[in-house]
């Protein structure tokens, strides 16, 4: 085991210890302001040589939001990763009081693949029973599903599970005739009319697995601070069979501690809540959680989608504390296989984002909820913006171009020449900005013998990293569009509906991908004609959201193929530890 995992007894100094949340949240915000105000203001002096009005502020103020979105994600991330450097070992609270019938497993499912929910249950049931504080825990499988053969399964799948472990008073199953509040409305019944009889209860998605000692680990986090509501870990992805499926654990597995472990010093016991891997205290929860329909209809108003969010908020209005566990622990999920299915589950997670804009002006919401209500919209509001930036530039520089000035009857001297200054330096001040973050990960990852070897030694490493960034420009203007498709759709009335998100790798086919990304396919083709007329200085610095439209359909499809996914890991490209040495949770069977 690595130092990076390894518990410390408790009372030993960290660096992790000794910085209060408000001084680093101090800091994190000025490190973003002293970079959205350098490069803004860089920004506005190339444009301003030959533009003052509306149409220079306009320029100004789309880029001003999209440069401090960016600044505040670097920071974080780079607090997070000098945390990691400095100090590579977790406070890890230590107790021997025994959980077992004190504890709960939550598993809420709805139309899931029934023999997928089995196998992973099985593991993590032998995994928790293995750990002696934990043997008696109740696991429940809580099912929204409506199909009545699926049901049928899912009664089996309790049944075999009952026997296999000789448990039939350990694993219970209830099915929903009323499926109303989805997931949210799940827990909540199931906290309403079983809470009472336990303290915890680990929250589960469909695809999460959790050993054991994590599970022990939460529960001991509960026991050692009375205030705390709710502690989750950093989940990270695996069982990834696509390239897709791949690069997104990948990136979690190298990156994603950093901005984990940001996320944990900055938010301290005021952090927010992902919806799963997470261990409750039940009266907290039944105390405060009870949801409320938003004023208005859908998509809007009406059932909260993204309700762990608000829950944390509420938790919070109650007196309570919520934390995260940063360190690489035995907390997993499964990634979407391909990006239509990472889209599908966007256009729900957008839905829900925007309805918390209505709780940005709620009675008795702390400002860190506020904030993490307004980051959570912005994630998505971010791509309408830099669409429009992306818009008002081109058309700036296209009224620019020789005879376009004769042809519309304006005046060059009157839009702005975007890139006759130099703009060089501003683009690789951005890019560093996006892709710093994953260079210190990975460093970080290089400097630990064990994570090293877990990722497939230096060169696979180096390689899946360049690949992975390559890959990740390229379908950012592609997501960029999507996200601004589902944002006008919420806006104009079109609810997400509920539906089951896509577990299993299928290859998407062409004519699929085509169908999908024609539009941006066009797009990316107007607009390198269009561009390059114009400068072939400004055609090179848009060429990556170029080359990321032109190119979306076959990037679906090859990121959505299992067979290149196989071919990658044998080369050990995006290898992660979990592949390396599978632990037994991650297996099915046995």
């Amino acid at each position: 085991m690595s130092n990076r995992n390894r518990p410390i007894p408790p009372g030993t100094a960290t660096g992790h210890g000794r910085v209060r949340p408000a001084l680093l949240s101090v800091l994190c915000v000025t490190m973003t302001l002293v970079l959205t105000i350098g490069i803004v203001t860089e920004f506005h002096d190339y444009i301003s040589q030959s533009i003052v009005g509306p149409y220079q502020w306009l320029l100004v103020g789309l880029f001003t939001i999209l440069t401090a979105w960016i600044s505040a994600n670097f920071s974080l991330s780079l607090i997070g990763a000098v945390s990691l450097a400095f100090s590579r070992r977790s406070r890890a609270p230590q107790s021997d009081r025994v959980v077992s019938r004190r504890l709960a497993v939550a598993i809420p499912i709805y139309e899931e693949d029934p023999d997928a929910v089995e196998a992973g249950l099985d593991r993590m049931f032998a995994s928790l029973s293995a750990e002696a504080r934990l043997n008696g825990f109740h696991l429940f499988i809580l099912s929204d599903t409506r199909s009545a053969a699926k049901v049928e399964q899912e009664i089996a799948v309790c049944r075999r599970l009952r026997r296999k472990y000789d448990a039939a008073d350990r694993i219970f199953y209830r099915q929903r005739k009323d499926n109303h509040g989805r997931k949210a409305g799940n827990i909540q019944d199931f906290v309403e009319t079983w809470g009472g009889a336990y303290e915890f209860a680990l929250i589960l998605d469909a695809d999460s697995r959790m050993d054991g000692p994590t599970v022990q680990r939460l529960a001991d986090e509960l026991d050692a601070d009375p205030k705390l509501a709710l502690v989750q870990t950093w989940v990270r992805p695996v069982r990834g069979t696509t390239p897709f499926g791949r690069m997104q654990q990948f990136a979690t597995s190298v990156y994603g501690q950093a901005s984990a472990e940001g996320v944990r010093l900055l938010m301290g016991d005021s952090a927010t809540y992902w919806g799963h891997n997470a261990m409750i205290r039940m009266a907290a929860f039944a105390e405060c959680c009870g949801l409320a329909a938003l004023p208005g209809r859908a998509p809007l108003g009406g059932e909260i989608l993204s309700h762990d969010f608000v829950e944390a908020a509420m938790l919070h209005r109650g007196g309570w504390s919520v934390k995260v566990v940063a360190d690489r622990l035995g907390s997993f999920e499964e990634p979407p296989p391909s990006l239509l299915a990472h889209a599908a589950r966007d256009r729900r997670w957008c839905q829900g984002n925007l309805q918390h804009l209505q709780l940005l002006v709620a009675d008795g919401i702390g400002w860190t909820n506020r904030l993490h209500f307004f980051m959570g919209a912005l994630a998505y509001l971010a791509s309408p913006i830099w669409m429009l930036f992306l818009v008002a530039g081109a058309v700036g520089l296209l009224s620019r171009a020789p005879g376009m000035a004769a042809l519309s009857g304006v005046a060059p001297v009157s839009l702005p020449p975007i890139v006759d200054a130099n703009p060089w330096a501003l683009v690789a001040v951005s890019l560093g900005m996006l892709f710093l973050p994953k260079i210190i990960g990975t460093v970080l990852v290089l400097t630990d013998g064990e994570l090293r070897r877990g990722h497939g030694g230096f060169l696979p490493l180096l390689g899946s990293m360049l690949v992975e960034m390559v890959f990740s420009t390229l379908i950012a203007p592609v997501m960029m569009l999507l996200h601004t498709r589902f944002v006008a759709e919420i806006l104009a009335g079109s609810s997400s509906g509920w539906k089951p998100g896509q577990r299993t790798g299928e290859a998407t086919a062409m004519v699929d991908a085509l169908r999908a990304h024609a539009m941006h396919m066009v797009i990316g083709v107007v607009a390198a004609v269009a561009i390059g007329w114009a400068s072939l200085e400004a055609l090179a610095i848009a060429s990556p959201v170029i080359a990321g439209l032109v190119l979306s359909a076959p990037l679906t499809v090859i990121g959505s193929s299992p067979a290149l996914g196989e071919a990658m890991r044998r080369f050990k490209l995006f290898l992660i530890p979990e592949e390396v040495h599978p632990p037994r949770v991650l297996t099915d069977g046995g």
